[in-house]
């Protein structure tokens, strides 16, 4: 199958491949944007914010065939000190707003995620 002379495959403009599940679990295409970076947050910082940020479920789908974008994505996770205890910050929570989740060390969640994964 062959693509026209312009360039155009067929493949949305600015096709970075990185994808959203929304809450009905469609897929929303997350295109970049110039001269910014997307930050995933994990279960942890939903935990430490009680969901002023939410973890997401996420993916990334390869682009169609004849893509020629020059985006590049680099994957780089961190996390808290095993013995550290996640629990909401402060800032995040009050009496009208108690915190949604109960404190937890990084170790535990960790355990609990693996557990979950069948790894």
């Amino acid at each position: 199958m062959g693509a026209a002379s312009n360039g155009n495959t067929g493949a949305p403009p600015h096709f970075s491949g990185l994808q959203v599940r929304l809450p009905d679990g469609l897929w929303l295409d997350c295109p970049p944007m110039p001269d910014t970076f997307v930050v995933n947050a994990g279960d942890l910082i939903q935990v430490w914010t009680n969901d002023a940020f939410l973890s997401n479920r996420h993916r990334v789908i390869n682009p169609p065939p004849g893509d020629a974008s020059d985006s590049l994505s680099v994957v780089f996770f961190a996390g808290p000190h095993f013995d550290a205890t996640v629990e909401c910050l402060p800032a995040c929570c009050s009496a009208a707003r108690p915190a949604r989740y109960p404190a937890v060390s990084a170790r535990e969640h960790l355990e609990k995620k693996l557990r979950g994964s069948g790894v």
